[in-house]
């Protein structure tokens, strides 16, 4: 198959940060996400650096947040590959967080989950 000659080329592959630029700007976001009432983790093996992010009463439903070079800025990049904000915007970050996490807490605790099947 060719491969029309005015077709877009595909985005380039994240580049993720070394660890002490990962450290900080995750550790703003951890604070923030503390302060707003979230547990945080943050995981320093392997060659990337994440930020373990849920509830203390649902410890199994989070998100890992990593740090990733993208658009002329440093981003928080969620574990599904979402582009969360520049890392200059660290409340926004942790507020689209609490925003995506929020309901999926909820849902565990609803008392009629398994009575609307």
């Amino acid at each position: 198959m060719l491969i029309p000659p005015n077709a877009p080329t595909a985005p380039p592959l994240p580049t993720y940060s070394g660890p002490w630029r990962a450290r900080w700007h995750l550790t703003l976001l951890a604070l923030m996400m503390r302060r707003d009432g979230w547990k945080t983790q943050l995981r320093t093996t392997g060659s990337r650096r994440l930020l373990r992010i849920y509830s203390k009463c649902t410890p199994t439903i989070g998100e890992s947040v990593s740090i990733a070079w993208g658009d002329g800025a440093w981003w928080y990049q969620s574990s599904t590959g979402l582009w969360l904000t520049p890392c200059r915007r660290v409340e926004l970050a942790a507020d689209k967080l609490a925003i995506l996490l929020t309901p999926w807490v909820s849902a565990a605790f609803d008392p009629l989950r398994d009575e609307q099947q």
